[in-house]
């Protein structure tokens, strides 16, 4: 804990260092703030930057090849243990290999902060130190990316620590995956965060100068500053606390308002200077391996298919308390039209809404409205092998060994897909609570009813007073 305080005083004061250099005086808030020289408007040139040796041809099944990966900071923090045992199936699955401590063939470190032991390690002997965003980003594009975005890059505090909890941010401008990295870094930084923009907020970071909540807050004189305030600070820049007001915080320019200061993460940007080399009896082996797993998959379904025509119907019926209710979602209708015939044959009965079901098909973790509202009410989520292969066996076969596991979906979304089915099966998760819908709320009322319902949720029928709010507010039930 001694070490990494020290080290968390020496990433402020080389930081306050390199703020010097950088920074000019702060503009007081009553007057107009004046642009940077062009020279100073810019972002220092980067060298390039690699994922592996240009030129060599990684597979997108394999793009994690060569990389050997340690974790730091996430273990101690998850609540769900199996999350993280997810991630190491999904780095596997990916071509890459996950170490238990941070060994000297590690190329990569997965770490929130900048304040661990093992952090100062791998910075020291030239480790790429990334974030699970940064995981994220790449399982999302099939490729080894260099960070490009200061989510990818650990923050410079400890966790828990809240540089920004005195604030209170909205946003403008921003839509999609830049506002939801909007949110999350307030978040990281402990500022409370707000769609709407009012009087009592502190900061709107906008994406241009321009909008109805820009000039909302010019009128109540609300700072406006551009991401790079929120991006500097959670790299360490704790200045930008009180130079808000500073002309750089004003341009509105940037082409990646999102991207890192170059200057903060110099250190953390050298390791990608050296690009990561894949033997070539790795990718031998590896391509090896997709011939092998392509020629099995032509195989497999004209041999299966065969096999299943051969089998006669089954005659025997089960009782109807003791038949699947089976839903199925993100199947072609020709696939489910298969699928009925062949669950009708065996007994069972396709369900039509989530309060009968007691089983899911699907061959993938989706959010359709099917997925979400099964997952608090069916006993399994299943793949449709457990179909076929009760269709095989003429009777419905125990379901665990085809249990539906999407380990990249599981890192993507942050859950444990077997824990969440676990938990909503002793409690489901909104029973005792009340949720009242605006009229404008997306997805649809409809959508959002069912889901809230699915769960447990109730719904208000209208729009409960500010005194019943207040009433409800300690009891969280509202």
């Amino acid at each position: 804990q001694q070490q990494q305080q020290q080290h968390f005083l020496q990433q402020q004061q080389m930081q306050k260092q390199v703020l010097q250099h950088q920074n000019q005086q702060v503009v007081p808030h009553q007057q107009q703030t004046t642009a940077l020289p062009p020279q100073l408007q810019q972002p220092p040139h980067i060298s390039q930057l690699f994922g592996h040796e240009p030129g060599q041809d990684i597979p997108q099944d394999g793009f994690l090849l060569g990389c050997v990966f340690a974790v730091a900071d996430y273990p101690e923090q998850m609540a769900d243990k199996q999350l993280l045992a997810t991630w190491k199936r999904v780095i596997q699955a990916c071509g890459g290999v996950v170490d238990p401590t941070l060994t000297s063939r590690c190329t990569h470190l997965l770490c929130e902060s900048q304040v661990s032991n093992m952090y100062v390690q791998a910075l020291r002997e030239g480790k790429r130190c990334v974030t699970a965003h940064w995981l994220s980003t790449v399982l999302k594009k099939k490729k080894m990316v260099p960070p490009r975005r200061t989510l990818h890059l650990p923050f410079a505090f400890p966790p828990g620590a809240k540089p920004c909890s005195q604030h209170i941010i909205s946003v403008t401008g921003f839509v999609d995956a830049d506002r939801d990295d909007l949110k999350l870094m307030t978040y990281l930084a402990g500022a409370r965060y707000t769609g709407y923009l009012c009087r009592s907020n502190t900061v709107l970071i906008c994406k241009e100068s321009s909008g109805l909540k820009y000039e909302k807050a010019k009128e109540w004189k609300i700072p406006c500053v551009n991401a790079q305030w929120l991006c500097d600070i959670l790299l360490g820049n704790f200045e930008a606390l009180r130079q808000i007001q500073h002309s750089r915080y004003s341009i509105f320019t940037h082409p990646e308002p999102l991207a890192p200061n170059p200057q903060l993460v110099h250190n953390l940007l050298a390791a990608w200077r050296s690009p990561v080399k894949v033997t070539s009896e790795a990718l031998s082996n590896l391509q090896l391996l997709q011939r092998q797993k392509i020629s099995d998959s032509t195989n497999a379904p004209a041999n299966k298919k065969a096999r299943m025509e051969e089998i006669q119907s089954p005659s025997k019926r089960i009782p109807p308390e003791s038949a699947p209710q089976v839903m199925f979602t993100g199947f072609e209708p020709m696939q489910v039209q298969q699928y009925t015939k062949r669950l009708y044959a065996l007994g069972g009965d396709v369900a039509d809404s989530s309060q009968k079901a007691t089983h899911l098909m699907a061959t993938k973790v989706t959010r359709t409205i099917k997925f979400l509202t099964a997952m608090s009410r069916v006993k399994y989520i299943i793949t449709p092998e457990w179909l076929e292969e009760s269709w095989r066996s003429q009777k419905f076969v125990d379901e665990v060994p085809y249990t539906l596991r999407d380990a990249e979906a599981e890192v993507l979304f942050g859950f444990s897909l077997e824990e969440a089915l676990k938990k909503a099966h002793d409690a489901l998760l909104f029973k005792g609570k009340y949720f009242y819908l605006t009229p404008g709320i997306c997805p649809s009322l409809s959508t959002m009813k069912a889901i809230l319902e699915s769960a447990g949720g109730k719904l208000l029928a209208k729009q409960p007073s500010y005194r019943k709010i207040m009433e409800h507010k300690q009891n969280k039930v509202l």
